[in-house]
C-alpha cells in the first residue's frame, strides 16, 4: 500500500446509541481527522434520514427495474410509496421487499401476471419500520457524535469592542 493509495471504511448501525462509552470513544479516535497537516485524509460520519414520499417513488420503481420487474398500470408506486413513508421504512426495507417479491419465479410470470402492490405489502409488514422514538434517538446521536452533523456556530462579535463604541457614542 502507498500514500497514494485511497481507502473506503463504511460502516452501518440500525443502533448507533447503544454503543458504551468506552467503544464511543474508540469509534470517535478512529475516524478523528488526521493529526498531520499534510494528510488529507477525510472523514465523514453521516446519518441518512429516512427518504421522503417523492425519493420513495423514485426508489420502488428503480428497485423493481432492477430485479427484473416492469412498471405497468396495475402496479401503484403512489401506493406503496405512502405506505412506506407513513410506516416509517427505511430504503433497505424497501430493497429487502423488492428482492424478497420479485423471485426468479415471479420475473418469468410477468408477461402472464403483471406485478400489484399489494404483493409488496405482506413482505413489508413483516420488516420492522423505523419508529419516532428510535429516529429522533439516531438524530440526537448524531447531533452529540457528529461533528458534520452540528449546525455551524455563527462567529461571535467581540463584545469589548461593542462597549467601547458605545461609549464614544454617549460622548
Amino acid at each position: 500500500m502507498s500514500a497514494k493509495d485511497q481507502i473506503l471504511i463504511l460502516g452501518t448501525s440500525s443502533r448507533p446509541f447503544l454503543l458504551e462509552k468506552g467503544d464511543l470513544k474508540k469509534l470517535n479516535a478512529f475516524f478523528a481527522p488526521p493529526k498531520k497537516a499534510d494528510d488529507k485524509a477525510r472523514v465523514l460520519k453521516l446519518f441518512l434520514p429516512l427518504p421522503d414520499y417523492a425519493s420513495l417513488q423514485l426508489l420502488w420503481k428503480t428497485l423493481i427495474e432492477r430485479h427484473g420487474g416492469t412498471i405497468t398500470d396495475a402496479l401503484d408506486i403512489q401506493t406503496l410509496s405512502w405506505v412506506a413513508k407513513s410506516a416509517g421504512y427505511s430504503a433497505g426495507a424497501v430493497d429487502q421487499v423488492v428482492s424478497k417479491v420479485l423471485t426468479q419465479r415471479r420475473v418469468q410470470r410477468l408477461p402472464v401476471k403483471p406485478l400489484t402492490h399489494a404483493e409488496f405489502i405482506p413482505p413489508l409488514s413483516k420488516i420492522d419500520p423505523v419508529f419516532k422514538e428510535e429516529y429522533e434517538q439516531f438524530a440526537a446521536w448524531t447531533v452529540k457524535n457528529n461533528p458534520q452533523g452540528k449546525p455551524e456556530e455563527k462567529p461571535k462579535k467581540d463584545e469589548g469592542k461593542d462597549k467601547k463604541d458605545a461609549k464614544k457614542k454617549k460622548k
